[in-house]
């Protein structure tokens, strides 16, 4: 019996910076491929850019051409069929979709705007994949309450840890085990700039280094004050662990007030310096925290070559480590496959 053709799986694009620009280019291959092969055939019907303007065409956009018109600087409004789009929930409500694929910037507070898409998408009986934090963050459970009454999914794998598995790990590999807590290096930043003042460099040129690299913000505040790390762990907390945590409510300590002499110090005493995330069930809450720690020699928490690492403790499991190298925008584009593979194969088999 010969395989049917694969069904169109049409995707909106709010945000179309580093990780969507990737996405799009390895689109056409290998992730088309791999999507294929589940079934759905990929046609992106919609982008929305802050500073390039928006596209909208049923037919789907082109696009390699999409990608040299914002990297020449110019407007995707070359691209649009039909009245202008005013907004990115302007776009959600009228591009014609499957899904919505969720890229916009961070605000650590609020979640937003990434909350109202993703709240107007699912409404709208969209499936929701999103590299986003924020909303994991600030409203996974009424997000996740909405897609189950409207018969989609609302799927993040990317907003902790690049595209290393850490939801779907627990998800589809630990059924039946509980999730008691956790520990974790969730911020590269910080990492790198800990690092960097054990080998001797100052506070400020070891910052410097991680911006080089392209691991620090040109503002580096939410991830040395440990918003960035306070946002990811909340996202873990609530996903994994069934809490209801805001980043406002973490107890957070960032590491703007160390220097070399605390590295130092902490050397001295066999340990090394880093800011680690933790969560754990007290009756039936979950609290959470940020700070940095002297953590020994050894411990898993400071492998060597490790931009992330997360420890889940379980009941019926004890630990379990999540090892991730030097993460990106690659590996973030990639989550984004990962969850679109889910989709597709949940409407296979329906």
């Amino acid at each position: 019996m010969s395989r049917a053709a694969p069904r169109p799986l049409r995707l909106a694009l709010a945000g179309f910076g580093n990780v969507g620009r990737t996405f799009a280019e390895l689109l056409p291959g290998p992730y088309g491929r791999a999507l294929r092969a589940e079934g759905a055939a990929p046609v992106v019907t919609a982008i929305f850019t802050n500073r390039h303007g928006a596209a909208i065409d049923p037919r789907g956009l082109p696009l390699r051409r999409a990608l040299r018109l914002v990297r020449a600087g110019g407007s995707l409004d070359a691209l649009h069929r039909g009245p202008p789009v005013a907004s990115a929930l302007d776009l959600v409500r009228r591009a014609p979709a499957d899904v919505l694929v969720e890229l916009t910037p961070l605000a650590p507070t609020t979640g937003e705007p990434a909350i109202s898409l993703a709240r107007a998408a699912l409404g709208r009986g969209l499936h929701v994949v999103t590299a986003n934090k924020g909303p994991v963050a600030h409203a996974r459970a009424r997000l996740a309450r909405l897609a189950a009454r409207n018969g989609v999914r609302f799927l993040h794998e990317g907003a902790v840890l690049d595209g290393t598995p850490v939801f779907n790990l627990v998800e589809r590999c630990l059924p039946g085990a509980r999730i008691l807590g956790f520990r974790g290096l969730l911020n590269s930043t910080t990492t790198r700039v800990l690092a960097g003042m054990e080998a001797g460099a100052s506070f400020e040129a070891a910052l410097a280094d991680a911006q080089r690299a392209g691991v620090a913000e040109a503002d580096p505040r939410h991830d040395l004050e440990g918003w960035d790390a306070a946002v990811k762990a909340c996202a873990l907390a609530n996903a994994l662990m069934g809490a209801d945590v805001r980043p406002a409510a973490v107890e957070r300590r960032g590491i703007t007030g160390l220097g070399p002499e605390d590295v130092r110090a902490a050397r001295g005493r066999g340990a090394v310096l880093r800011l680690v995330a933790r969560a754990r069930r007290d009756g039936r809450a979950v609290r959470v925290s940020v700070g940095p720690e002297e953590v020994a020699d050894g411990d898993v928490l400071v492998s060597r070559g490790a931009d992330g690492v997360l420890v889940l403790e379980t009941d019926l499991m004890r630990e379990i480590g999540i090892w991730e190298g030097a993460g990106g925008v690659d590996q973030t584009a990639y989550a984004i496959l990962s969850d679109l593979v889910a989709i597709a194969r949940g409407r296979r088999r329906r």
